[in-house]
């Protein structure tokens, strides 16, 4: 029996720190600084990023230079008009409508707070 519980224990640990690995960044990472609003579009305009959901999911993201975007999340998608902000990245789309995250660029990276306090990072394609 005591060897029954031991294991039991062990297992709830073992899961408890997997949980806690597998929880998404609240944080932007340390010594992230905020993009002025040029700085954030120089690195968007023109490019196609995916960024990783810590639930597993992607998100493919296509921001044109004429400030329009097309987004694709398995089979949701959005397209409308994009701007930004000193430290914000803002979108109007046709389903989503207007909303604007915070932005921060740490080693090279973008990295953008989603409205559920994730985040997530924008990786060229």
């Amino acid at each position: 029996m005591k060897k029954l519980i031991a294991t039991g224990l062990l297992a709830g640990a073992a899961f408890g720190a997997l949980a806690q690995t597998a929880a998404p960044a609240q944080n932007f990472p340390d010594g992230a600084v905020a993009p002025t609003a040029a700085d954030i579009r120089g690195r968007l305009a023109g490019k196609i990023f995916t960024v990783k959901l810590a639930d597993g999911g992607n998100w493919r993201w296509e921001y044109r230079d004429d400030g329009y975007f097309f987004f694709n999340s398995g089979g949701f998608k959005d397209s409308g008009k994009w701007r930004t902000e000193d430290g914000r990245l803002c979108h109007n789309g046709r389903k989503v409508g207007d909303s604007c995250n915070s932005v921060m660029e740490h080693s090279n990276t973008l990295h953008m707070k989603r409205d559920s306090g994730e985040i997530v990072k924008f990786e060229p394609q």
